[in-house]
């Protein structure tokens, strides 16, 4: 969002940093804004709503299918991990005789109607824990520990933030991966404003002049 209103400031080297480092910064996030929106759904204090706020304000007229993709994106997850419990079900059973399945005709009939009507209230699963109340935004809050005592209510999502919250965003630092320079922005100079920050800029291309011979 700040980048945003960067690209559209009245400094021209402000400008034309802001959408350099846009264009950087859409390469990844392309890859990954999936992700981290169901993880950010998957968090009770925000839910969908986080999504709704921020992806309407980055997004402008886009935004609503954005957030509609990360819906479906929820509810394929639901699909995948119940069909992967029903396999991993499946494959745990012995093989039965054809004499047992001749007798079990009627009840296996009656477990996949069983099986049909829990597919259905997987896909509410998602309806119900979105319909829930958002949790106190507490910074000591747990959110593993809480998904751990909330599997009996959703045992589906349960499992799938098992799996989802535990993976490291990022296994370097941001400015590793979208600096030009190395590391050059120190913790003390990260939020200077775009005046001063022009001025740093400058005074690298000149230094870096005088080392090439005058030459910009």
């Amino acid at each position: 969002m700040k980048l945003s209103e960067w690209v559209i400031c009245e400094n021209f080297v402000v400008s034309e940093m802001a959408l350099k480092m846009i264009e950087k910064y859409d390469k990844y996030w392309e890859n990954s804004h999936g992700f981290l929106g169901v993880a950010a759904v998957l968090d009770p204090r925000f839910k969908m709503s986080l999504i709704e706020y921020y992806y309407s304000s980055i997004y402008g007229a886009h935004g609503d299918a954005m957030i509609e993709s990360i819906r479906r994106c929820c509810f394929d997850l639901l699909t995948i991990y119940e069909g992967k419990n029903k396999n991993d079900g499946a494959s745990s059973k012995p093989p039965a005789s054809t004499t047992e399945v001749n007798n079990f005709d009627g009840f296996e009939m009656f477990l996949n109607a069983k099986k049909k009507v829990k597919s259905a209230h997987v896909q509410l699963e998602l309806d119900h824990y979105l319909a829930d109340d958002l949790l106190p935004r507490h910074e000591s809050f747990d959110i593993l520990a809480w998904w751990k005592s909330s599997g009996l209510k959703y045992p589906t999502l349960q499992v799938i933030a098992q799996d989802v919250l535990v993976i490291p965003v990022s296994i370097v630092t941001s400015e590793s991966s979208f600096s030009i320079g190395g590391r050059v922005i120190t913790p003390n100079r990260n939020r200077l404003n775009p005046k001063t920050l022009e001025a740093l800029m400058c005074t690298q291309s000149w230094l870096a002049a005088l080392e090439n011979g005058g030459n910009f």
